[in-house]
């Protein structure tokens, strides 16, 4: 690079070299995000407009200002021994200020509690060590789960609302095609959580069983769940209820018949785990001579542990508690107020949730204060109270920074944005990249209406689209572009595929998802793989929800497959030349996924419907522009997804839109600027020639 403005189409150079105080630059997928903004901190040091340490640029994660620095050290400004840029994420910057100057605004040194997503703890060396908000919260359901109502409310709503509806036992006590999928401590597999949480306890307690053994004994014959050698004692565990089945009822009559000796554990039993084991071993004095005293007080270890407990189920809740926590701060909600709206509210897993939450959230302010410590969110607010209350401290710093840039605007949310109106002042420069699009991190807190609203914040601002898509082909770009502009609240641009043709979307409707859904997927990644020469890397699987996951990932194992698989969350910023997006169902557990959370979260923000439904479109939106060549949709004939619903077959296989492009990718010339362009190139990427007669 010889220039900053080296290889830059007319939109980034635009961008790059604007003079305007507020710039937005609105950057679809795979426009060169990062790229625009590192070329304009370069532009403004090489045109002599700011020094290297007059520029604070601002991302996200360590890993993007990790890269970002990188990007910016390949210029001659930056060399080793001289003045380095400023590149920090917003937490890493406000933890830095603060304890430099938390004696103007704390009574004491403070300790961070970090947000539990990966990139989280990073977002700076210094942070390393500090508390988790996930690990503070599970402390606060630790110290509550030896109080009994809590535990059995905890553990019910696990199970009702977190654990697969699956779980139940639809059948009676009889005939039981559920699958063994469930592994237990002794490394075999059972049908149910219930089943195992039995089945680890004898193992623990060093009690030998057989799992459904045929009773030898039994006309019509069955299995009972366990059999005890030892004392020749049967173990039966109900999960359909307390009521009257007849297949239960027949058992029941077997073993009396028989005078075989039964133990029968209800489903609701297992709620109380400790007063549950206390039972077991008092009806198996033979196992327990010492008697039950001994035994534990609280489960919540096992319900942490993969082996023996609910760790997904569990981080769920602790998902959706730390989006609670996230929006009450940023709304300035209180638990009074969350009281005084749950007296109204019918939807039982909201006013569940709350029961647990409430107590929480009142023991997880009691460690804050305990432990002196500031969350994320309150870093950021204390900051910008210490400069709203030392204004001469935030002119030095405004006078040391003279240009604010921040990646991945987006993201934002409201602390952000008022720590962004302290830094940047009437003489400062202030550039925010980003895509409305892209905006899915609703749960942490973040808020598209900031970018949605951007001039009204910073008014006097210059919009600079990036209008050419890099990364995905014709049909994905035309297909990503009308399922976002479905949005009730969007910014409207365009966005442009510079590749002619390419693969067709494949949308693949399954009679049932996990049958021969299931079987379709391990037969793509399959032919991918060992026929087209894919390596397993370069396939991607993208799902909204673990659990929808669960079993296609179990079914992969089995069949000896291996690939890259994610949430479409964690997949942000990926990218794969093939992308097989999983489980485009609807209803319950489905996707768009704001079904039963949306009720919870719409009770803070009564109203919000229509934003939630709006985020997963845009998280639907980043699935599909993952894809590099291929793209694998797989829905349900009778139960599709409402993101697949009314849209023309001819945005999928055996349109004219997704015709493939030319096989050999032949060299020509631009009419206009000559440049040397792939055959399938729609336009210019460099002078724009031929652009105009697409839109």
């Amino acid at each position: 690079m010889n220039s900053p403005l080296d290889g830059l189409n007319p939109d980034q150079a635009r961008a790059v070299t604007s003079p305007a105080k507020r710039l937005l630059v609105l950057a679809g997928a795979g426009s060169g995000k990062t790229f625009v903004i590192t070329r304009r901190i370069l532009h403004l040091v090489a045109s002599g407009s700011a020094r290297p340490e007059q520029v604070l640029a601002i991302t996200f994660t360590r890993n993007a200002a990790r890269e970002m620095a990188r990007r910016l050290g390949e210029s001659p400004e930056n060399s080793p021994s001289g003045p380095r840029y400023n590149v920090r994420t917003f937490h890493s910057l406000c933890y830095l200020i603060l304890r430099k100057h938390w004696r103007l605004i704390l009574e004491r040194p403070f300790r961070l509690v970090t947000d539990s997503a990966t990139e989280s703890r990073k977002t700076a060396p210094e942070l390393r060590g500090v508390s988790t908000k996930s690990e503070l919260l599970l402390e606060a359901i630790r110290s509550l789960f030896s109080e009994p109502d809590f535990r059995i409310a905890f553990k019910r709503y696990l199970w009702d609302y977190q654990i697969s509806a699956e779980e139940s036992d639809r059948f009676g006590g009889g005939y039981d095609p559920r699958p063994q999928r469930y592994l237990t401590l002794a490394g075999e597999r059972v049908r149910s959580y219930a089943e195992r949480d039995i089945a680890n306890w004898l193992r623990e307690n060093g009690i030998s069983y057989l799992y459904r053994n045929l009773a030898q004994w039994s006309s019509p014959s069955f299995s009972p769940d366990f059999y005890l050698p030892a004392t020749d004692t049967y173990l039966e565990v109900w999960e359909f209820g307390r009521g009257n089945p007849i297949e239960r009822q027949n058992r029941l009559a077997q073993y009396r018949a028989r005078d075989k000796r039964l133990i029968e554990v209800y489903r609701d039993e297992l709620l109380d785990f400790p007063a549950v084991e206390k039972r077991l071993a008092g009806a198996l004095p033979e196992f327990f001579p010492q008697g039950v005293e001994s035994l534990s007080a609280g489960d919540l270890d096992e319900l942490e542990s993969a082996s023996a407990g609910y760790p997904e189920a569990l981080k769920g809740f602790l998902s959706l508690a730390e989006e609670i926590l996230d929006r009450m701060k940023n709304h300035s909600i209180t638990p009074e107020q969350i009281e005084e709206r749950l007296k109204m509210e019918k939807h039982a897993r909201s006013r569940s949730f709350y029961a647990l939450f409430l107590r929480i959230h009142e023991r997880y302010q009691t460690l804050l204060t305990r432990e002196g410590a500031l969350d994320f969110n309150e870093l950021i607010l204390k900051t910008v109270e210490l400069f709203e209350t030392h204004p001469d401290l935030r002119e030095r710093y405004r006078s040391r920074w003279r240009h604010v840039l921040v990646d991945e605007y987006q993201d934002v949310n409201t602390p952000q944005v008022l720590l962004l109106k302290q830094l940047a002042g009437p003489e400062n420069s202030l550039t925010c990249v980003g895509d409305d699009w892209q905006s899915i991190y609703g749960f942490r807190g973040s808020d598209v209406s900031h970018i949605l609203e951007f001039e009204k914040a910073f008014q006097s601002c210059e919009v600079v689209p990036l209008r050419v898509n890099y990364r995905n082909s014709t049909p994905v770009v035309a297909f990503a572009n009308l399922s976002v502009r479905k949005c009730h609240a969007f910014r409207d641009k365009p966005s442009i595929a510079l590749k002619e043709g390419g693969r067709p979307i494949v949308l693949f409707r399954a009679r049932h998802l996990y049958e021969d859904g299931v079987g379709y997927v391990a037969a793509r990644v399959r032919e991918l793989t060992e026929e087209e020469g894919f390596d397993p890397a370069e396939v991607l699987i993208l799902y909204r929800r673990n659990s929808s996951f669960r079993l296609l990932g179990e079914a992969l194992r089995d069949s000896g497959l291996k690939v890259r698989h994610e949430t479409i969350h964690a997949a942000k910023g990926l990218e794969a030349r093939a992308v097989i997006l999983w489980a485009l169902t609807g209803g319950k557990g489905g996707f768009p996924s704001i079904w039963d959370e949306g009720r919870i979260v719409r009770l803070l923000l009564p109203g919000d419907r229509n934003r939630r439904l709006d985020e997963e479109r845009r998280i639907f939106y980043v699935a599909l522009t993952r894809s590099l060549e291929r793209l694998y949709l797989v829905s349900e004939q009778h139960n599709p997804s409402p993101f697949l619903e009314n849209v023309p077959e001819k945005y999928f296989a055996g349109s004219a839109l997704s015709a493939p492009g030319p096989t050999a990718r032949e060299i020509r010339s631009c009419r206009k600027c000559g440049a040397a362009l792939p055959s399938d190139y729609r336009f210019c990427p460099y002078c724009f020639e031929g652009l105009e007669r697409l839109k």
